[in-house]
């Protein structure tokens, strides 16, 4: 049952990053590589090579690792970026490998598009591969100088996992509001819906007290979870952790690396 809901999850495309995990899975808004991931507009905002890398633990079941990558780099008017996720273990897996790319459309509205190729095996009972091509859209608008307003499409297509019973990946839609609040406090909420399930929301806050640390805390409904998470910058990286607490389930941690050129 935890594998068919964990396996389930990373179909409708979880929010990847330990920042975002940090924050209740807020991550629409953010303008970093791991936007990739979460919200391909957000990539407009790279002005310089950029990687990252993630790992997260599903509940500390041994079963249950989310891992993958991204990396990004400025290309004419707009940015590119490949990169791969992946879930499961030797019996069950998932893969999702892609690329992506953005671009400012005016001083305050970025689009980007990421097209992937999605597999999944089964090797208990010979039951073989499946693969298909996803495709992504996100938007971001800036309405102020301390607000914007994202939105993000997942699957538009109804991309088909296997014949039986028409089985199909979730078709998802995410729209959310972040709020600047200061230099040092930026907040988001976000929703999102399953066109098959019942909505999400999100709520994350994320304090910049010092040059190096970042606090970081959220929620999210369905199923009901709270979250935490710190981040550490220095010498052009950035450290995060965080983790997640299921009443039920327990905890999820998960941790990224991002190289962030240019700063020290």
């Amino acid at each position: 049952m935890l594998l068919a809901a964990s396996a389930q999850a990373q179909n409708e495309n979880d929010p990847t990053g330990a920042r975002a995990a940090g924050m209740g899975g807020t991550s629409l808004g953010f303008t970093d590589v791991w936007a990739y991931h979460n919200n391909q507009a957000g990539l407009a905002g790279i002005e310089a090579f950029t990687a990252g890398a993630f790992y997260e633990n599903r509940f500390l079941v041994s079963g249950m690792s989310f891992q993958g990558f991204a990396v990004a780099n400025p290309l004419g008017n707009g940015v590119v970026a490949v990169g791969y996720s992946g879930f499961g273990y030797s019996v069950y897996q998932e893969n999702n490998i892609g690329a992506g790319y953005a671009l400012n459309l005016t001083d305050n509205l970025s689009a980007g598009v990421r097209m992937n190729y999605h597999s999944t095996r089964i090797a208990a009972e010979n039951y073989g591969r499946t693969g298909n091509v996803t495709a992504e859209l996100g938007v971001q608008m800036r309405v102020s100088k301390n607000v914007t307003i994202s939105s993000h499409l997942f699957n538009p297509f109804r991309a088909k996992i296997n014949d039986f019973n028409d089985e199909r990946l979730p078709t998802v839609i995410g729209v959310g509001a972040a709020y600047r609040i200061s230099d040092e406090v930026y907040a988001a909420l976000e929703v999102e819906k399953d066109i098959e399930q019942k909505p999400t929301f999100r709520a994350g806050v994320e304090y910049h007290p010092a040059d190096i640390l970042y606090i970081r805390a959220g929620t999210s409904s369905n199923p009901n979870q709270f979250s935490f998470g710190v981040g550490l910058e220095f010498n052009g990286f950035r450290f995060d952790m965080a983790g997640s607490y299921h009443s039920l389930l327990g905890y999820t941690p998960q941790v990224s690396l991002t190289y962030l050129p240019g700063k020290k």
